[in-house]
C-alpha cells in the first residue's frame, strides 16, 4: 500500500467517523428538543453528551481544517521569499508546529490521566435508565479528555508529512506550493 493510498483510506475513514459523530450529535439534539418542547420532559444527559461529541468532532476534524488552510497562518513572508528560503521557512514553521502539537498531546494525556478517573456522568445516566440498579460501569472521563492528545498527535503526524513533502520539493527544485497538492496540504 502506497503512502497516498494509506492517506486516502485514512481520510475516508475519518470522514465517515466524523459524519457518524455529527449524525449522533444531531439525533440527540433533535430528541432533546422534541422531549423538552413537545413532551414537556427532558433528557438529563443530552447536553453533556452533545458537548462530548462536539469535543471529539472538533479534535478529529482539525486535520481537515489544516489541510484546507483554515488554521491561522502567517504566509505572507513565505509567499514573498524565493523558492529555497520559502521552503526552509515552511520546514522550520512545520517543525515548530509539530513540536507544539506533540507538547499539547503529551500534556493533554497527562491531564486526561490525572483528571479522568471518574465515570462520564451522561453515560452513567443513560446506563442507569436502561439497566436500572444493575447498570454497568460507564467509561471514564479520561476518554473525553483523550480527544485532545489524539487530535494533536494526528495533526503532528500530518504536519510531519508536509515536512517530508517540502524537503522533497527542495531536493527536486519545486516551489513551496508544488508539494501541497500531493497530500492535500495547506495551500495558503
Amino acid at each position: 500500500m502506497t503512502r497516498t493510498a494509506f492517506h486516502h483510506g485514512f481520510r475516508t475513514g475519518l470522514k465517515a467517523l466524523l459524519v457518524a459523530l455529527m449524525a449522533l450529535l444531531l439525533t440527540v439534539m433533535v430528541a432533546q428538543v422534541i422531549m423538552r418542547y413537545g413532551l414537556n420532559s427532558s433528557l438529563l444527559w443530552s447536553e453533556e453528551l452533545c458537548r462530548y461529541l462536539l469535543i471529539w468532532t472538533s479534535f478529529l476534524a482539525i486535520i481537515f481544517a489544516y489541510e484546507r488552510g483554515e488554521i491561522a497562518a502567517l504566509s505572507m513572508l513565505a509567499n514573498a521569499l524565493p523558492r529555497v528560503p520559502a521552503l526552509m521557512l515552511a520546514i522550520v514553521g512545520c517543525l515548530l508546529s509539530a513540536a507544539l502539537c506533540v507538547t499539547l498531546a503529551w500534556y493533554g494525556y497527562i491531564y486526561a490521566d490525572l483528571a479522568g478517573s471518574q465515570p462520564i456522568p451522561a453515560i452513567s445516566f443513560i446506563l442507569e435508565d436502561i439497566f436500572g440498579a444493575n447498570a454497568p460501569q460507564a467509561p471514564r472521563v479520561f476518554w473525553v479528555y483523550f480527544a485532545l492528545p489524539l487530535g494533536m498527535s494526528m495533526l503532528a503526524l500530518r504536519i510531519v508529512a508536509d515536512i517530508v513533502l517540502y524537503a522533497r520539493a527542495w531536493k527536486h527544485g519545486h516551489s513551496l506550493h508544488d508539494p501541497a497538492g500531493e497530500l492535500g496540504g495547506p495551500t495558503s
